[in-house]
């Protein structure tokens, strides 16, 4: 028997069948398809939404409102006319991409211009011709919509508003163009679940070896090896059942070149088809590729456009890439030129699950949901977020549905609620440990006048700072099981210019340094400048609002102790709480307003000043009156609570500022709601879930691994399903179901959210001291601020751009300095607010302060060390995600370790020997002669070298494959560390050109320069990488003439007719074999071109070094009209662009060599002659046995003399048949003993007789006196 870990590995796996009993029902017809899920989509739907002006009415009707409001602002300012200068400037920061498309957008918009216009660009002095800007606006429309439609393929819909005077655009891109977009971004797709089912489902057994070890059936099944007859069979036979798709119905000739691969894909198409059960709740995630071998592996949805390969959030996000790709609607919109550019929620009308109405009932308001499925779960690593298990019902506050919201909004808004989420659950450890601090108090009836150590302070101190600690590095691990869930491990977005980005107004645009392209410029001494007076007017702030806050104090004070009215100076907190807000409300403008001064370009940089800015005003307001409080009120001003200590004070304050937060978060929901609500009431159209997303509780949600229906009692009956379907075509024929989006509020992204909840982090872990109930309802407002949130986004604001992120961010840091703050604080309160250190002196409580901040900082310190940052499960689930994509999309074998390899890099077959003229009947039994012997055994020896020679070459291949990865569309490699790294390289030296200048045309050597620079004449819709081919143009040093010999004609000097140039210029990276070198001649003193030629990439293929003769095309302008001899160009170029494919094409020279050898020596076994003319020795070209025969000595004589002649390299000459003596003589000859010699040569054979048999091999006459002679005379015959 297995022993108990055995045991366990086999527990009951719901679902389970073994390989045998799966076979048996795998070929039946799949008729197990839901129709309910089929939904009848009453409509096309569209991903995105671009709103024109049509300036052709001037009345704003078709928005209301706010969006109405801005409109009405906009359209007087669209009565002014705008200049050349200031479109080109708006246009050249719209155009996407390298210098030189932008420049071509440009050049585009003026010649539109001026074919439209009729008037020159330049022509005023100030900034050119000027139109009205309402026309301008008509250009851009028209050619917005002919380049998304023509260029980028993707699929518009074009309406106008009801009153006219709006173009609504709608957009979205075709699967086949999301797949396109998917594979050149390199985007991620999640793995089906049976490509790895999981632990539990390779750990199934049901016998055991000799050993009493447990055989393990799925990992025997998953080895087994299909014949490729058979592997066809069996996907005729799967797809015959409907079970796989065409795509997969045979094996993939050229990309599954053996056994293994064939066969790995044919199990998991098995393992798919069966259904099998899946246990793995962390599947992988891959860069998605268009290859049909590899299709199968990835998840598919179903939703109301059929089964996609794509979630709603892939699909918007794919899509915006596709507009960005053409324009930049950022700078478009600032500048007023198009309306608005927004996704919509109606992209996802129809949908099972993922939709508005959903995610209110699920989300927003789960409070009463029957069944603990559909409530999710606190954080991601919960258990209850797979399937199969329910939320305990005491984390149903936190439960949120997380794999829903990514899946609609995108990873950046999911990973803030799973953050927020977290953090709520957190507070609830010092809730609970605050409260039971205050349970104590009443229990043993103390209070904060009692003089003498507070054992519960001390602890709550203590507990607070531990608690801050372990909540920061716990949710630094929880990020990344968000990371490993969402498929955003090592995620790294190239940022693009932000649209506010202008370039300095002196040089707005530079030559880059690093890729030689013009770029907007802006000088970091400039913005250092604005930053010193931006933190001048940011401390400016932070001192009026310390001194307001005094005054509040003073005007306390005043109340309290001059009028003696303590109650209304107990208001003055709620004074103090308001203008905490007011404050931080006047002081954001101020912040964004500094900070768009200081110009950055990128959103990184910009959010992370930002930060800066306002955390530091934000930790002034929000803390100093607590701060003053608790330190310097008792001394400098009247505690009106405690007669010994402001505790009391400050309890009423944190309760003033709490009740402020909760008001302002209610305000924020309640504001919006009520707005929306006037503009129902006065006509304008609302987004109601009734109409808006179809049947969301029909279907199984495709997200959540359980499968199952929702709730019963929430299922429309059919009948009232149909009564709706019937009333909603017309209802949207009347008013679409988009246009309700457009008067939401624009999105305004997660800063201020972040803000509030780090905020109220530091509030709790550094006054919590004060409050003891302040965790509670820290807890409390977390909770409403999470549903808050997810009104905001489902109701009330326009669906935000999907956005890729693996952590919080520069937040992950701000909540580490709370937690710091939180030390200084707590430490601070215990010695000098509370009465536990009253009865010592200042410089005794100094003391004690120092004593207990780093006592309570080496807790802090401990407890993150006590954390493990990736934990041992989160670092087996990451490897095992490699594993697998590595097994599935990257299919490389280890020619070391799988002895039945049948080469897997090379495609080739090998070894066996070709046994189509093999017959059994042609084996001889009887045993090999010396003379076969000696052949078999050279054959041997070279066989043992080729294998000596393969495993260097194998081990070169491994090396060169860790370093780079052959791109083979492009034909270069690619660096493995820096994927974007070309490793192509151009090493050319130009020697000299002949035939540049003539008698009538004669040119100064000295002003003569070579321009080199790289090209790609592939089109750039074409093009499989990002900007350009190769570096920049690369300019020679000035070319001289040659040294003055008897060769070099007076003419040719002074014509300048041959240029000496002997230089060597390195061009990389170089990113694609089809890149051609450009070398133009240019005379300076002239500024003329003399000529140009062209060195195609692929002549250079070789990989090495060659001399190359280039002819060098003359311009017009360099010859006059004069007829001239064509010039030419000597250069030597070398084009490395691969270590792998030299290497490779060894590794098909050894295979084919160990083939030719494998199959001579069976043919010699076989009694057959050698296919091959193999260089043997000459003692095995002839057997002694054999010199009685007249025929066989004439066979081996010609034998020897052949190897002879090709030893030395000769070109083997047709040798006459000798007679049977002659060759008998020869070999009687070449067989008797040298002679010894008296010189330090050696033996040789005398030269009478050596000559003698040579020429009696040849049948010539006579023999020659001397071999010197008788080669003489060979070689004079021919």
């Amino acid at each position: 028997m297995g022993s108990s870990g055995s045991k366990d590995l086999n527990q009951p796996l719901i679902g389970y069948k073994f390989p045998t009993d799966r076979a048996k029902v795998r070929h039946n017809p799949d008729r197990s398809q839901d129709e309910r899920l089929h939904v009848d989509v009453l409509g096309d739907v569209y991903d995105y939404l671009i709103i024109f002006s049509r300036p052709d009415d001037a009345g704003v009707g078709g928005l209301s409102k706010g969006t109405a409001d801005e409109a009405q602002a906009k359209s007087s300012a669209k009565t002014d006319r705008i200049s050349w200068n200031d479109i080109e400037l708006l246009w050249f920061q719209a155009v996407p991409g390298e210098e030189d498309r932008k420049t071509k957008g440009v050049e585009w918009l003026k010649s539109e211009w001026t074919s439209r216009f009729r008037t020159d660009t330049v022509s005023s002095a100030q900034g050119g011709d000027t139109i009205p800007r309402t026309t301008f606006e008509s250009l851009v429309r028209e050619h917005i919509v002919d380049v998304l439609g023509r260029k980028a393929g993707l699929q518009l819909s074009l309406r106008t508003s009801p009153k006219g005077d709006y173009v609504y655009c709608l957009v979205r891109a075709p699967e086949s163009l999301l797949e396109k977009k998917a594979e050149k971004a390199k985007y991620k797709l999640k793995f089906r679940g049976e490509v790895d089912p999981g632990f539990e489902f390779w750990q199934r057994w049901s016998d055991h070896d000799d050993d009493g070890r447990p055989i393990f059936i799925e990992l025997r099944e998953e080895a087994d090896l299909y014949e490729k007859n058979k592997a066809n069979e069996i996907l005729e036979d799967l797809y015959a059942a409907g079970k796989i798709g065409a795509n997969d119905s045979a094996v993939i000739e050229y990309e599954e070149p053996t056994k293994k691969h064939w066969s790995r894909r044919i199990h998991t198409l098995e393992r798919i088809a069966d259904k099998v059960p899946v246990t793995n709740t962390y599947p992988a995630y891959a860069q998605f590729s268009t290859n049909p071998r590899e299709r199968h592996l990835y998840d598919e949805y179903q939703s109301p456009r059929g089964k996609s390969l794509f979630l709603p959030k892939d699909r918007l996000y794919l899509t915006k890439r596709a507009i960005d790709e053409q324009f930049d609607f950022g700078v478009l919109v600032e500048n007023e030129a198009v309306v608005a550019c927004f996704a919509l929620h109606d992209a996802s009308f129809g949908e099972p699950v993922l939709n508005r109405r959903w995610f209110l009932r699920y989300w927003v308001f789960p409070f009463f949901l029957p069944s603990p499925d559909s409530r999710g779960s606190p954080y991601v690593s919960h258990p209850a977020i797979n399937r199969g298990s329910a939320c305990p019902v005491y984390l149903w506050p936190w439960a949120q549905p997380l794999m829903e919201v990514r899946a609609y909004f995108g990873e950046k808004i999911a990973l803030y609620f799973a953050w927020v989420g977290f953090y709520g659950y957190s507070l609830l450890t010092p809730a609970i440990a605050a409260l039971a601090c205050e349970i104590l108090l009443l229990v043993t009836d103390t209070s904060d006048e009692t003089r003498g150590m507070h054992a519960d302070q001390l602890f709550l101190g203590f507990f607070l700072i531990i608690w801050a600690a372990y909540y920061k590095a716990s949710w630094d691990v929880e990020s990344k099981y968000c990371a490993a869930k969402w498929g955003t491990t090592n995620f790294e977005e190239v940022e693009q210019d932000r649209p506010q980005f202008v370039g300095d107004p002196d040089q707005p645009r530079r030559l880059s340094p690093i890729t030689n392209e013009n770029e907007t410029y802006y000088p970091e001494e400039k913005r250092h400048t604005t930053q010193c007076i931006s933190a001048f007017i940011v401390l400016v702030c932070s001192g009026l609002v310390i001194g307001m806050v005094l005054l509040l104090f003073l005007a306390e004070y005043l109340v309290y102790e001059k009028l003696g009215m303590p109650a209304v100076a107990l208001c003055f907190s709620v004074v103090q709480a308001g203008f905490i807000q007011v404050a931080s409300h006047f002081y954001s403008e101020i912040a964004y307003w500094l900070n768009d001064q200081e110009n950055y370009r990128t959103q990184t940089n910009y959010e992370n000043n930002l930060i800066l800015k306002k955390f530091f005003f934000e930790i002034i307001n929000n803390y100093s009156a607590l701060a003053i409080t608790a330190y310097f009120k008792g001394i400098y001003f009247q505690c009106i609570m405690g007669a010994n200590n402001c505790l009391g004070d400050m309890k009423v304050l944190l309760i003033a500022i709490t009740a402020t937060r909760y008001v302002i978060a209610l305000y924020g929901v309640l504001a919006g709601s009520f707005g929306q609500a006037m503009r129902s009431l006065f006509g304008a159209s609302s987004c109601s879930g009734g109409d808006d997303d179809g049947d969301s509780t029909l279907a199984a949600n495709p997200l959540r691994d359980d499968g199952g229906q929702f709730d019963d009692d929430l299922d429309f009956e059919l009948s009232e399903l149909g009564e709706e379907r019937k009333d909603s075509p017309l209802r949207s024929l009347e008013t679409p179901r988009f246009e309700a989006e457009i008067e939401l509020e624009e999105y305004e992204g997660t800063f201020d959210d972040f803000a509030e909840i780090v905020l109220q982090m530091g509030l709790v872990s550094m006054f919590s001291l004060g409050f003891y109930v302040l965790p509670l309802c820290a807890m409390l407002e977390t909770l409403l601020q999470i549903r808050a949130d997810a009104y905001k986004l489902c109701v009330l604001t326009r669906r935000p751009d999907p956005a890729l992120a693996e952590t919080v961010g520069s937040w992950g840091a701000l909540m580490d300095a709370m937690a710091t703050l939180a030390v200084f604080s707590n430490a601070g309160i215990i010695c000098f607010t509370t009465l536990s250190f009253a009865s010592y002196s200042f410089n005794q409580r100094l003391l004690a302060f120092f004593i207990l901040e780093q006592s309570m900082l080496a807790c802090k310190l401990l407890t993150e060390l006590s954390v493990s940052r990736v934990p041992i499960d989160l670092y087996e689930i990451l490897k095992r995600q490699q594993v697998v994509v590595n097994r599935h999309k990257n299919v490389v074998f280890d020619y070391e370790d799988d002895e039945k390899l049948e080469d897997d890099e090379i495609g080739t077959k090998r070894g066996n020997v070709d046994r189509d003229n093999l017959k059994l009947s042609s084996v001889k039994q009887a045993s090999l002669s010396d003379f076969d012997l000696r052949k078999i055994e050279f054959l041997k020896e070279k066989l043992a070298d080729c294998e000596a020679d393969m495993k260097v070459a194998r081990s070169e291949y491994k090396r060169a494959s860790k370093s780079e990865v052959l791109n083979e569309e492009l034909g270069v490699s690619y660096s493995r560390r820096s994927p974007d790294l070309a490793l192509g390289m151009i090493t050319l030296t130009i020697l000299e050109a002949e035939n540049v200048g003539t008698r009538h045309n004669p040119i100064d050597a000295k002003s003569c320069r070579l321009v080199v620079h790289v090209r790609d004449p592939t089109p750039r819709n074409e093009r499989k990488y990002e900007g350009q081919p190769g570096p920049g143009p690369q300019i020679s040093k000035p070319a001289r003439l040659p040294p003055k010999t008897p060769d070099v004609s007076s003419e040719v000097l002074s014509s300048g007719s041959r240029l000496v140039f002997n230089q060597t210029f390195s061009l990389a990276p170089i990113k694609t074999a089809k890149a051609e070198v450009l070398i133009d001649l240019m005379d300076e003193s002239k500024r003329l071109k003399l000529g140009t030629t062209t060195l195609v990439l692929s002549d250079l293929s070789n990989q090495q070094k060659r001399h190359l003769t280039l002819s060098l095309a003359k311009t017009a302008a360099a010859t006059h009209g004069h007829g001239a001899e064509s010039a030419v160009l000597y250069v030597n170029a070398q084009f490395q662009y691969s270590r792998i494919i030299p290497i490779k094409n060894r590794i098909y020279h050894i295979f084919d060599e160990q083939r030719k050898l494998t199959r001579d020596i069976q043919n010699i076994r076989l009694g057959n002659p050698p296919e091959q003319a193999w260089d043997f020795p000459e003692e095995a070209l002839f057997s002694p046995k054999s010199m009685g025969g007249e025929s066989s000595n004439i066979a081996d004589a010609r034998l020897i003399l052949e190897s002879r002649v090709r030893r030395r390299g000769a070109r083997p000459t047709p040798l006459r048949t000798p007679s049977p003596v002659r060759a008998s003589r020869w070999l009687v000859a070449e067989r008797s003993p040298p002679a010894e010699s008296s010189s330090s040569r050696g033996p040789h054979w005398p030269p009478p007789q050596r000559a003698h048999a040579y020429d009696a091999v040849l049948g010539t006459g006579a023999p020659p006196r001397s071999c010197a002679t008788a080669r003489a005379a060979h070689q004079a015959r021919g």
